[in-house]
C-alpha cells in the first residue's frame, strides 16, 4: 500500500508539473541507484559493508536557481558472509528544494534540505540468541549536494551525497515468533548516509525535454 502510495504521488507530481511547463516550469526524472549505510552502529556490527538502495527521483526545475525534488529508494540487505541470519529493508520518501547553478556550461552543482519518510522491517539472531524482528517508520531530516552533467540530449548524470537523521523508538517486537513488550523501550538510529547515482530524463518544460 505504502508504495502504491508513492507511485500514485509520483504521477500526481507529474502531471502537476506538465500542466504548468507553460510557465517555465520543466520536469525530469530518472532511475537512483545508491550504497546506502544506515548510521546505527548496531547495523554496522552485523553486516559490516552497505547495502543497495534503488528508486526514482523526480525534479520540478521552476526559472532560476531553485529546483525541488521528490524521491522514493527502496533499500534491501541481507545477511552478511560470517553468517548472521537476518535482514534489513526500507522504503523511503525524501521530498526537498534545491538550489542549483550551472558553473560551466552543461555542468552543475546543487544543495538543498528537506524531509524524509522512513518505513522498514528488521530481523536478525540479538546477543541473547533469540530471534527479533521489529518493524516501524519514521520521518526526519535529510540534506544533499552534489554535481549534474548534461550527458546527450535529455539525458544527464548526476552524483550526489545524501545524508538523513531520523529516530525510531518502539515498546513492541516479535521474539521467537511471538509478540512481545519491550521493557525499556528500543531506540533505533533510522539515518543514513549514502552515494547515489542517477540518469535524470528531461521530460518536458525544458529545451532539451522529450516532449
Amino acid at each position: 500500500m505504502k508504495i502504491v502510495t508513492a507511485v500514485t504521488f509520483f504521477a500526481l507530481m507529474l502531471c502537476f508539473a506538465q500542466a504548468s511547463g507553460s510557465d517555465g516550469i520543466s520536469v525530469s526524472a530518472g532511475p537512483i541507484i545508491s550504497n546506502l549505510a544506515p548510521m546505527d552502529s548496531v547495523y554496522e556490527n552485523r553486516f559490516l559493508t552497505p547495502g543497495t538502495s534503488v528508486g526514482l527521483a523526480v525534479d520540478i526545475d521552476a526559472p532560476g536557481i531553485l529546483n525541488f525534488r521528490i524521491s522514493g529508494e527502496y533499500f534491501w540487505k541481507n545477511s552478511s558472509p560470517l553468517g548472521w541470519d537476518g535482514e534489513l529493508n526500507a522504503f523511503m520518501i525524501s521530498i526537498m528544494p534545491l538550489v542549483k547553478y550551472e558553473i560551466f556550461k552543461k555542468f552543475s552543482v546543487f544543495a538543498g534540505a528537506g524531509g524524509v519518510f522512513i518505513t522498514g522491517k528488521y530481523s536478525g539472531t540479538n546477543d541473547f540468541g533469540e530471534f527479533v524482528e521489529v518493524e516501524g517508520n519514521s520521518a526526519g531530516f535529510t540534506f544533499s549536494v552534489g554535481t549534474e552533467v548534461v550527458l546527450a540530449g535529455p539525458l544527464s548524470g548526476r552524483l550526489e551525497y545524501r545524508r538523513s537523521f531520523a529516530d525510531f523508538k518502539t515498546d513492541n517486537a516479535i521474539i521467537d515468533g511471538e509478540e512481545s513488550s519491550v521493557y525499556p523501550p528500543v531506540e533505533a538510529d533510522l539515518g543514513s548516509s549514502q552515494f547515489c547515482i542517477t540518469f535524470p530524463v528531461s521530460l518536458f518544460g525544458g529545451s532539451r525535454s522529450i516532449f
